[in-house]
């Protein structure tokens, strides 16, 4: 009877061996879990423990296999460390489709570059790649943090584009008198919450989540995909302690950090009362100021002070002549509160695919500060770091999003204003003499306004030719140039930019006696929207905008006109496009005019479909030919 009740218990214990699937062996994924997927997470524990108010421990230990090179990003692991939030340890395992275990590093063996923009240490990126040699390939990460600081809780990412999850796990133990606030976000997933002591204790739990397609062009990352949103409601930086259970609380803790910032000699105060003593009002006022900042400071990206939030004093920039978004902020509170304009700093999620942050969920979820003047009728907002934008104008980086605004009183939500397509403008007026030998030289005149005017000011004039012509080329579509140039004018309102070209062939091709010429020398749309068979997410343009096209073909003397495009008229509910031929027979010329309007730069999923067919036809009519001929 004994060697029976063994025998029994040596059989279920193999049993229960056998049944233990090995994460570690790719085969042991199932097909289901395969499905549409680059990646898959095998197992994923994280847990991250709230010791006090101001201190706290992350622990995260993650298998993923990776099906093939379209996953490879996973390889990469790349993490932050800073004084608030240090990586302790980290170690990466690599195994083979079977497996087997074929190499192991430690955090010494990866690399690290200092971050702070070189003006100063701010902290280290650590980042390695694994190499793979084939696929399927596993890696494990185990990494731990130590937390100085406890504004931004960790938020529980579930899973990412095409991967699946065959088992997750997060637990959260807090002290009961600080607990937290979460919120679901793509996922009906509630956590058993256990009281332990002095502690409660969060866990959420997923397994065998089928793989989520990927949709370009949707709302950011961190927004779009399953998580848990963790936030304190009582936290500490650097011994500064605040309360984020409200939104008004979380803006009286940061305008008691910045209070002591505003500090100007009185050289500087009178030097700019001097600057605006002649303006007529206090919309002109903030305009020479504005224009004053953008024109002898700039801009650097650096992290300093608590956890990113406390600015550089404003005596500090006024001496340096730099400073990021921040800094740059409260030196424009500075000067403006100098000559009597009262303005309050904004916390704003900023990139033109987020989503404004949820007035009923108080979370740091703010990487941006700009500069809100609030008047009656006409709120002004100032984006500090552009050395470009007009004064009022935010454009959509920073649009349509609920702001912090850090009053004396503490924060309010405040909505900025949605950008307009008026305010992005590309206008563009283009003369080509065409000569015989299908040669050709022009002259360009472009007007641009808001997001283009940035484009071309900060991101083409300031560089080498070479970098020059591949924008032309490259980004705008225009015809390869033998030779350019470039010159460039602006004001407030808009940049003027003329440039010359010389091209040896004009037409895209010829035909005996015939000419067949583009319906302009550049394409006035060059993107394709993405193919989605099931779009459920809206497509996010950067920006809405007008563009305008003329262009004039001076024809060779002995050339006439052969055949003209018709003229287009195609929309809708979201933009316009339209275009029209004219041959003017005395100037043997002709004058192809063309308008493109996208009035909103968020399409919603069930309109995604009629905007890429919209966007196509646009491509399509480029493909249309001019055609001229000898007399």
């Amino acid at each position: 009877m004994k060697k029976t009740l063994i025998s029994i218990l040596f059989c279920l214990a193999i049993s229960s061996c056998f049944a233990q699937i090995n994460i570690y062996d790719a085969s042991t994924i199932p097909a289901a879990l395969k499905e549409n997927a680059h990646t898959i997470k095998r197992e994923e524990k994280i847990n991250f423990e709230v010791k006090d108010i101001d201190y706290a421990k992350l622990t995260i230990h993650q298998v993923y296999t990776v099906l093939d090179a379209e996953g490879e990003y996973i390889l990469n692991f790349k993490e932050y460390s800073d004084e608030f939030k240090k990586l302790e340890d980290a170690e990466i395992k690599v195994f083979d489709a079977n497996g087997k275990q074929v190499n192991r590093y430690k955090m010494k063996e990866m690399k690290s570059i200092a971050t702070g923009d070189g003006l100063v240490v701010d902290g280290k990126l650590y980042f390695f790649q694994v190499s793979a040699p084939a696929y399927p390939i596993t890696v494990q990460f185990d990494y731990q943090f130590k937390y100085k600081g406890t504004l931004n809780y960790p938020d529980y990412r579930i899973q990412m584009p095409e991967q699946s999850v065959e088992y997750s796990n997060y637990t959260v133990t807090v002290p009961a008198d600080l607990d937290l606030k979460f919120k679901a976000q793509h996922i009906a997933l509630t956590p058993s919450i256990v009281s332990s002591g002095k502690n409660k204790i969060y866990t959420w739990e997923v397994k065998n989540l089928s793989s989520i397609p990927y949709e370009e062009g949707a709302v950011s990352y961190e927004n779009s995909y399953p998580a848990i949103l963790l936030s304190p409601n009582k936290f500490s930086m650097d011994g500064n302690q605040g309360d984020l259970s409200t939104w008004k609380n979380f803006g009286f803790w940061y305008s008691t950090l910045s209070k002591d910032c505003s500090n100007m000699s009185d050289e500087t105060k009178s030097s700019l009362k001097e600057m605006v003593k002649d303006a007529k009002n206090d919309k002109e006022k903030i305009k020479i100021l504005y224009s004053y900042l953008q024109n002898n400071f700039r801009y650097v990206s650096i992290q300093l002070g608590i956890g990113g939030f406390k600015p550089f004093d404003a005596n500090f920039v006024d001496k340096k002549k730099y400073g990021d978004c921040k800094a740059l902020a409260n030196y424009m509170q500075s000067i403006l509160s100098s000559v009597g304009i009262i303005s309050y700093p904004a916390l704003i999620n900023a990139q033109y695919n987020k989503q404004p942050v949820d007035p009923a969920f108080p979370h740091n979820s703010f990487n941006h500060v700009i500069l809100c003047v609030p008047a009656n009728k006409d709120t002004t907002w100032l984006e500090c770091t552009s050395t470009s934008t007009e004064a009022g104008v935010l454009g959509s980086f920073t649009e349509n999003r609920n702001a912090l605004l850090i009053t004396p009183e503490g924060g309010v939500l405040v909505a900025t204003p949605k950008s307009k397509p008026s305010e992005n403008t590309f206008n563009l007026t283009s003369k080509i003499n065409l000569k015989p030998d299908a040669s050709g030289e022009s002259e360009s005149v472009l007007e641009t306004k808001g997001e283009y005017k940035e484009e071309i000011l900060e991101n083409v004039m300031n560089e080498k030719k070479d970098d020059q012509k591949e924008y032309l080329v490259a980004k705008l579509g225009f015809l390869q140039p033998d030779e350019f140039e470039l010159s460039n004018s602006n004001d407030n309102n808009f940049a003027k930019t003329s440039f010359s070209l010389k091209i040896e062939k004009v037409p895209e091709f010829t035909a005996g006696s015939k000419m067949f010429l583009n319906p302009r020398i550049y394409k006035i749309w060059n993107y394709t929207l993405p193919s989605t068979e099931k779009r459920t997410k809206s497509y996010y343009c950067p920006f809405p905008f007008i563009k305008t096209d003329t262009t004039v073909y001076q024809l060779p003397e002995n050339y006439t006109v052969d055949n003209l495009p018709k003229a287009r008229d195609t929309k809708f509910e979201y933009g316009s496009f339209r275009t029209n031929y004219v041959y003017d027979e005395k100037a043997n010329t002709i004058t192809s005019i063309a308008f493109l309007e996208l009035s909103h730069n968020v399409i919603p999923a069930e309109k995604f479909a009629e905007a890429r067919k919209f966007f196509s036809n646009v491509i399509e009519e480029y493909t249309e030919k001019i055609v001229v001929k000898k007399k």
